[in-house]
């Protein structure tokens, strides 16, 4: 859709939008309307906005008009495909003449365009898997990281969580986890394909004995306070 062309080429979304209107209008109604559809997305703040669902061809044809280097290895891979193409045709020992080997060729020559397509779709999601987490991304990891913190620490009452030093520590194990399973030092280094996976392991992290045994005597302390 047109927010997968927005992140990978990395352009502004309004921009995509009107890319893709000009392209309609360049491309005429009739491709328009069996390529290109209209439809809406929910961004993180809950507020509606359009975007477009586009075909293959669709998208060949927005991509097309970019000039990044991913657009331009895309184009690269059309070339080659056309080339190929070109020197299959060419080296036929004899053209047919009836309609079933017509056929025949027509849909060999298909077949090849779909698979460099498919070849194409896969060097998009590579591109899309490997790419830096977004800003809004590696905030949803930092919250998912406090929000699991909050729990372990007993909430945001409990005396644990007011110990900045203990409260600290927590936060720094959790993170540590994380920079052990992907090799990082940053959770902004992480892999955008691996971003569900970072939630879950933030999920199931839990304490070290000596932080658990530290964080149940404070509290513990409070409760005994308190009676």
């Amino acid at each position: 859709d047109s927010l997968t062309i927005a992140e990978i080429f990395g352009k502004r979304h309004d921009n995509v939008i009107s890319d893709i209107k000009l392209q309609m209008d360049y491309a005429g109604a009739e491709f328009s309307l069996l390529n290109f559809e209209e439809s809406t997305y929910t961004n993180e703040r809950g507020r509606m906005y359009p975007k477009y669902n586009l075909t293959e061809e669709a998208f060949t044809l927005v991509v097309f008009g970019y000039n990044t280097k991913e657009a331009v290895q895309i184009k690269i891979r059309f070339i080659q495909e056309f080339k190929r193409m070109k020197e299959y045709i060419k080296n036929q020992q004899q053209v047919p003449t009836d309609p079933m080997s017509i056929l025949k060729l027509t849909f060999e020559a298909l077949e090849g365009q779909k698979q460099e397509l498919q070849h194409i779709k896969s060097d998009v999601k590579d591109l899309r898997e490997n790419a830096p987490l977004f800003a809004v991304e590696c905030d949803e990891i930092s919250n998912a990281v406090k929000r699991h913190g909050v729990a372990l620490l007993g909430g945001k009452q409990s005396n644990a969580y007011q110990h900045a030093g203990i409260r600290g520590k927590v936060y720094r194990d959790i993170y540590n986890q994380l920079y052990r399973e992907f090799g990082v030092t940053s959770h902004k280094a992480i892999k955008r394909g691996h971003l569900a996976l970072v939630t879950k392991i933030v999920g199931a992290y839990t304490l070290p004995i000596v932080l658990s045994e530290k964080i149940n005597i404070v509290n513990s302390q409070i409760k005994f306070s308190e009676m």
